[in-house]
C-alpha cells in the first residue's frame, strides 16, 4: 500500500507498507512499513475488547520502546494520518467513494464524471474515471479525482485527489494539480486470495514483538 497525503497544509512523501486486511470473522489490519520509518508496524483487531491499536515504532527505537496502545480515532492516533485505520484497505476506500458519489447524486449537478482511456497499473489493466467540482460547494475537500479502476475486480487501484487553492490564477492544470494534491493512496500486488490466519492479527505473534 503506497500513500502520499497533505497533513495540515504540508505534503508529505510517499509512504511504502505491507498492508494485510481480514474482514471476517473480525476486522484485522496489519502494516509495516518499508520505507520513512522503516520497521515501523501497525497492528488492530476489532476482537480485542479494548478496541485499541498496537504500534510499534520502527529503527532503534523500536528495538528499545515497547509497543504503544492507542485508541485508533484518538489524536495522537491520527495526527499522521488523513484516515483512521478503521478504514484501512479496499472496502474501506470504496465506502469513502460511495459517501462523495451519494453526496453527487443528491446535488444533482455542480460535478462532471469522464471516462478516461484505460490505463495499466501494477501490470492491470484499468479503467480511468476523472471526477471534476464546478465548486467547493459541491465538494468543500475535493477539486478533482482520478480513479483507476481494475477491470477484472472492479476494485479501486488507485485514487489521487485534489483540493482546492486561492491562489490558482496564472497556474497551468499541471502547476495547480501539483499546489494543490491532498491524497495518492495504491494498491499494489494485490492478493485477494491471501490465506490469513488468526495469529497474522494476534499481538501474540512472535514475529511482531508487540
Amino acid at each position: 500500500f503506497d500513500k502520499r497525503e497533505r497533513i495540515k497544509g504540508d505534503i508529505g512523501e510517499t509512504q511504502t507498507m505491507e498492508l494485510k486486511v481480514r474482514h471476517h470473522p473480525t476486522f484485522s489490519v496489519y502494516m509495516k512499513w518499508k520505507t520513512g520509518d522503516t520497521g515501523r508496524q501497525l497492528l488492530y483487531n476489532d476482537e480485542y475488547d479494548d478496541k485499541q491499536m498496537m504500534v510499534k515504532l520502527g529503527g532503534l527505537k523500536g528495538r528499545i520502546l515497547p509497543a504503544l496502545k492507542l485508541d485508533p480515532l484518538g489524536c495522537e492516533a491520527q495526527a499522521g494520518a488523513r484516515y483512521p485505520v478503521t478504514e484501512a484497505g479496499l472496502a474501506g476506500m470504496v465506502r469513502q467513494m460511495i459517501v462523495h458519489r451519494e453526496n453527487d447524486l443528491n446535488h444533482g449537478h455542480g460535478v462532471t464524471c469522464n471516462r478516461l482511456a484505460n490505463r495499466t497499473f501494477d501490470e492491470r489493466e484499468c479503467y480511468c474515471f476523472r471526477y471534476e467540482y464546478s465548486a467547493p460547494e459541491f465538494n468543500t475537500l475535493y477539486r478533482k479525482s482520478i480513479v483507476l479502476m481494475d477491470t477484472r475486480y472492479h476494485v479501486p487501484l488507485q485514487v489521487t485527489s485534489y483540493t482546492w487553492s486561492d491562489n490558482a490564477e496564472g497556474m497551468t492544470p499541471e502547476q495547480l494539480d501539483e499546489m494543490t494534491m491532498i491524497e495518492d493512496y495504491a494498491f499494489r500486488q494485490l492478493d485477494m486470495g491471501a490465506k490469513l490466519v488468526a495469529e497474522d492479527f494476534s499481538r501474540d505473534n512472535p514475529a511482531y514483538r508487540m
